[in-house]
């Protein structure tokens, strides 16, 4: 490739991140997590979705649907069905916890835990924070943003959640990619 295509491929890419309006960050899953206990938990069956919060105001029967819907076939090489409304295939030891806009500071971690969080009246920017739980601990989670929501049907808002779903059920952990972590990396 010369260095004017390189050139122009950089441009185009600096550009489109620009114009992007959501961002996640994902955090280094705990060493328990493996793609395996992904495929137990949730191939070929439901997956409990808890949803915290609302951004936009919206009656929670319709929002957890739309939630939901944008989150499916973002496990790579699991099928499943994220779902607020879990049937007996669900695992009850699993679920997804999405915390919209915390009115607090709050760890990713403390998502698992079961207590009550409060969270912010609609409107403005969103902030969504993410556990793939297994009981109370988290095995993965991860942390997004929205800076002009337009609305739930808007698609940097799908885009948003569909990327925290993909962030936080990583094929591998990074932790293990390349030398291993040790002294010389």
């Amino acid at each position: 490739m010369t260095f004017l295509s390189r050139a122009s491929v950089l441009a185009l890419c600096a550009m489109a991140a620009a114009c992007t309006n959501e961002r996640v960050v994902a955090d280094l899953p705990v060493p328990a997590y493996t793609l395996s206990e992904v495929s137990y938990a949730a191939s070929n069956r439901d997956l409990r979705v808890v949803i915290l919060g609302n951004p936009f105001g919206m009656d929670p029967q319709t929002f957890g649907p739309l939630v939901t819907a944008n989150m499916q076939n973002r496990i790579s090489g699991v099928r499943t069905n994220f779902t607020t409304t879990p049937n007996q295939t669900a695992r009850p030891d699993y679920r997804v916890v999405l915390a919209f806009n915390p009115a607090e500071t709050t760890l990713n971690s403390y998502l698992c835990s079961g207590q009550p969080l409060r969270t912010s009246p609609p409107g403005g920017p969103i902030v969504v924070q993410g556990a793939f739980c297994r009981g109370g601990g988290t095995l993965s989670s991860a942390t997004g943003w929205l800076d002009r929501p337009q609305g739930p049907n808007d698609p940097d808002f799908r885009s948003l959640i569909s990327d925290m779903t993909f962030a936080l059920f990583p094929a591998r952990r990074a932790d293990l990619d390349g030398c291993g972590g040790g002294p010389d990396c």
